[in-house]
């Protein structure tokens, strides 16, 4: 099978890097932080656990999750 039969590249290694613009970084946490939610969410409801996830933002705000509620899992600890 020669290579250029080939219709996808395959597994490639993506480089992670900082990204530059304050503003654009910014955006980016924005879009990751609603998606890591949802996806913490649906693992809480699948698999019935508590869930705390505290998430710092580039400008150092930090953002809470918890489910079922912040202040009833943070007593457990």
């Amino acid at each position: 099978m020669a290579s250029s039969d080939k219709k996808t590249k395959g597994k490639q290694k993506t480089e992670i890097k900082i990204i530059e613009n304050a503003d654009d970084r910014l955006i980016a946490f924005s879009k990751q932080r609603t998606r890591i939610y949802k996806k913490i969410s649906e693992l809480s409801t699948l698999f019935g656990g508590e869930i705390l996830l505290i998430i710092f933002s580039p400008a150092g705000k930090p953002y809470l999750f918890g489910h079922p509620s912040i202040e009833y899992v943070a007593k457990r600890f």
